[in-house]
């Protein structure tokens, strides 16, 4: 499973209701809802995919019926939509 941190292409502004990604050098925005910028600020080089999982299931538990691992397969999609957007790139060696 990569691991991701954001792109050295782009930009993240975060607001109180999500948050804008420029990508440069396309000029182009990336909208993201609060959960979305509350994970890529997770990514900070320092924590894998797994560690960003679990820390959204800690900080948003809310006992509903949605599994750690249900949480963590939305996480991987997002990511992936988000790579293939030039939002995030694939962190190497993350110790």
């Amino acid at each position: 499973m990569p691991d991701y941190k954001l792109s050295a292409n782009a930009v993240l502004e975060a607001f109180d209701d999500g948050g804008l990604v420029l990508i440069l050098p396309k000029r182009r925005l990336v909208e993201l809802n609060p959960t979305a910028v509350e994970i890529v600020k997770l990514l900070d080089g320092n924590r894998t995919q797994e560690q960003v999982a679990s820390e959204i299931v800690k900080c948003h538990a809310t006992g509903d019926d949605i599994s750690e691992a249900q949480i963590s397969r939305d996480i991987s999609e997002l990511l992936l939509e988000l790579e293939q957007a030039g939002v995030l790139e694939q962190q190497l060696d993350l110790q």
